[in-house]
């Protein structure tokens, strides 16, 4: 079902809504617009559902300016596009489409969006939620080699150098959509679990949603000594843009850095490809710095139809606060994780995480 600018008194023309549907044109339309993972069609048939999903859709000029695909759970609207950029005035816009077209709706809720919501005119929780590391990639390797610094030039230099002598057959290969194999990318997942677990966590990689996204849009990167896997990424290409998503590598090898050379020739690689953008995923460690990574902090955002309606969702309201507090208290930790107390802390974490999984 379609509602066309079914905007009404008061509110904004230019929308299109397909209710409980996405039209097929949206694929391209949400990768040219976003150009992110999180907002894109093959992430969402892999990781979420599109069962009673809806589509709105706002112009500006002739253009999509805003896409955002959501699902109406009761009284509230969970948007599903993740890590993308929305301006104030298009979010008003959007607000005041969803509560003049659903009425019984009292809330609006975003995982994660970058967006000021000072003076948008309706009550609103706004927290960090989420963070990544972005590379805004120059034109060639050699320019993106050159913008390093130099103690990261020479190490890269060095530890090729070392590889490559002690082990004549190393070799990088690339892999796209069905040319990716399974034995490697299990191997991969292997090495990144057993590294992680040498760290006192726990975790299992989901090797068949990782698989179906890589056959969908993936780009792996696959590093051999002696024919043998010993490093790699499985990483996802949308629009102009590459998302590292796991990397690992043989332990016997820990001397080589073949983890962080394998996420060099990575961006290297995808440079060549075209890309534009490289992001290399959350969490705060230094290379990411050094590979010039600048970090992009997302919020989670909840938008009230009213400050009554506020009150009466009040155990929603006080679990944004909680979520708040939980985030804050995770950035200090890991700000500071190589302390005990963190690490413990850390462990305790994984441990309910893996406890609540099963």
């Amino acid at each position: 079902m379609m509602d066309m600018n079914e905007a009404g008194e008061g509110v904004d023309g230019g929308i299109r809504c397909y209710r409980d549907t996405v039209p097929p044109f949206v694929e391209e339309a949400l990768a040219d617009l976003y150009d992110t993972l999180h907002a894109s069609l093959p992430f969402f048939r892999v990781y979420r559902s599109l069962d009673a999903v809806s589509c709105y859709i706002a112009e500006r000029d002739g253009r999509p300016s805003t896409i955002l695909l959501f699902r109406c759970e009761g009284r509230r609207i969970e948007v599903l596009n993740e890590m993308i950029a929305i301006d104030q005035p298009e979010l008003r816009r959007f607000a005041r489409y969803v509560f003049h077209s659903y009425p019984e709706v009292d809330l609006i809720g975003f995982k994660a969006l970058k967006t000021t919501t000072p003076g948008l005119g309706y009550p609103v929780q706004q927290h960090n939620a989420k963070d990544t590391y972005v590379i805004a990639l120059p034109d060639t390797p050699n320019a993106y080699l050159a913008s390093l610094g130099k103690s990261t030039r020479a190490n890269i230099r060095q530890q090729t150098n070392l590889v490559n002598r002690s082990f004549p057959s190393f070799c990088t290969r690339f892999y796209t959509g069905h040319e990716i194999e399974e034995a490697h990318v299990r191997a991969i997942l292997g090495f990144s679990e057993e590294k992680i677990k040498a760290g006192g966590a726990t975790i299992a990689h989901d090797l068949e949603r990782i698989m179906a996204l890589a056959r969908a849009c993936g780009y792996v990167v696959v590093l051999f000594i002696d024919g043998q896997v010993c490093a790699g990424s499985v990483n996802y290409w949308v629009g102009s843009s590459v998302f590292g998503d796991v990397t690992g590598y043989d332990r016997r090898y820990e001397k080589f850095s073949l983890g962080k050379l394998c996420v060099f020739q990575t961006i290297c690689e995808s440079i060549a490809r075209g890309a534009k953008r490289f992001y290399l995923g959350g969490g705060e460690f230094d290379f990411k710095g050094r590979l010039n990574g600048v970090a992009l902090e997302m919020d989670e955002v909840r938008i009230y139809r009213s400050r009554w309606r506020m009150l009466v969702n009040l155990d929603r309201a006080a679990e944004a606060v909680l979520k708040a507090r939980v985030r804050q208290l995770k950035k200090r930790l890991h700000r500071h994780k190589q302390h005990l107390l963190a690490r413990m802390a850390f462990r305790l974490f994984y441990l309910l995480k893996g406890r609540a999984a099963h």
